[in-house]
């Protein structure tokens, strides 16, 4: 019964680091896909933008909502709309409004960057973890095999062979799952960073353009008074 009872943990250590890898792979293709589409998508927008107005305000390109910097632009939009509502936009509280636009927008690249980080905590617990579990059931498999040899009063391969063989295969496993997992772990977490630098600059011209577009409004109104004057 004491010969089952330590199998049986070795085993259930190895369908644990079996599952671990189902997981790592899981998430891997998963934020595979979701990166490769998030870069086709904000390439296209981008190439929209380009092509549109100054101020980016392309409402065909604002309406493709499913890009990040779409999200992006639309939320500089929607602030930008409902300070010209409420305010008129006063030439007096045009840095006060181009403050907010900028913040609201930050916010939203946050939240893009939360939506690409999220699943990653999982590749590294498990690239952190996976090793580890790996070297229990090792320790383990070496308990069994060190109580064989005292039992049978014999150190011979045939005694020892099969719980140390065991042993070996679960650490071999835990860092076969950990590899991966902590290879995948800081790709996306490098390319994640790089969508975020592209967002960021993204709303830096949004930004820009829009209070450039301000000033020119503000100059010719001044310009249109002194000349009324």
């Amino acid at each position: 019964m004491f010969n089952l009872s330590e199998t049986a943990i070795v085993d259930g250590t190895l369908c644990m680091l079996g599952c671990f890898s189902l997981l790592t792979w899981s998430v891997i293709l998963l934020k595979a896909g979701e990166l490769g589409l998030n870069k086709l998508r904000n390439h296209s927008f981008l190439k929209v933008v380009r092509n549109g107005s100054e101020l980016g305000i392309d409402q065909e390109s604002v309406s493709r909502g499913a890009a990040q910097l779409a999200r992006v632009q639309q939320t500089g939009l929607t602030t930008l709309a409902r300070a010209k509502v409420q305010l008129a936009f006063r030439a007096d509280k045009h840095e006060a409004w181009h403050d907010l636009i900028e913040r609201a927008m930050r916010l939203q690249i946050q939240k893009e960057k939360a939506r690409m980080d999220a699943g990653l905590g999982w590749l590294a617990s498990i690239g952190s973890t996976a090793p580890f579990v790996g070297l229990f059931g090792t320790v383990w498999g070496i308990m069994h095999a060190l109580k064989d040899i005292g039992a049978k009063g014999s150190a011979s391969l045939e005694v020892v062979a099969g719980p140390i063989g065991e042993a070996l295969i679960a650490t071999a496993l835990g860092i076969a799952v950990a590899i991966p997992a902590v290879i995948a772990y800081n790709f996306f977490l490098r390319q994640n960073r790089r969508i975020v630098i592209a967002l960021d600059h993204f709303a830096s011209e949004f930004l820009h353009a829009t209070i450039q577009d301000h000033l020119i409004q503000q100059t010719v109104t001044e310009h249109g008074h002194t000349i009324a004057q």
